[in-house]
């Protein structure tokens, strides 16, 4: 593909580095990457920095919903996933497009588009695992929207299935990250 065509285009338009992204989708991505890295490492210490961070960002009671949102992903991606899903290390500063793609889906539940949350989790996981997945989306929704936090609605995450989760660009993107990015 070349550098001017419309597809490098709309590549360039998703976020590549946490600094791109707001404060709770920071919080929210350093979450993911940190809940996953203590259960692949069997390490108590990440599960209680996430702890620590959400329960700073909001108060128990919505960190608890938002824990209780992110062990749903993790358990329906960690199941049920049609691929192996990408994700950076903790400290990372990168975002890669598997990490937006669940910041979109939240953002649906958000403002309940219930197709693109439905598009989202179909691309991540088999028919099993799509109600696990939308329930886990849905209570971090919820959770945020308590407490008058929405996630940005970006203009590459509003549900053209040429953006995020297109299985074209998808293909060209995981070759080109799959040395640089973990996999799940």
């Amino acid at each position: 593909m070349h550098g001017n065509s419309p597809g490098r285009q709309k590549e360039k338009s998703l976020p590549t580095q946490m600094l791109e992204l707001s404060e709770v989708e920071k919080t929210l991505i350093r979450s993911y990457r940190r809940w996953i890295a203590g259960m692949q490492m069997n390490d108590e210490r990440y599960r209680s920095v996430v702890w620590t961070e959400l329960s700073s960002f909001l108060d128990d009671q919505s960190a608890r919903s938002i824990l209780g949102g992110l062990l749903s992903l993790i358990a329906a991606i960690g199941n049920f996933s049609r691929r192996p899903v990408r994700l950076h290390p903790p400290c990372c500063g990168y975002v890669c497009e598997d990490e937006l793609l669940i910041l979109s889906l939240i953002g649906a539940c958000q403002r309940r588009n219930h197709s693109l949350s439905r598009r989202r989790a179909e691309w991540l996981v088999s028919a099993n695992g799509i109600a696990i997945l939308l329930e886990g989306g849905q209570r971090i929704a919820s959770a945020l929207k308590t407490k008058e936090i929405e996630l940005p609605d970006r203009p590459h995450q509003n549900g053209a299935d040429t953006e995020i989760g297109s299985g074209v660009l998808r293909l060209r993107v995981v070759a080109g990250e799959l040395a640089e990015s973990g996999t799940f």
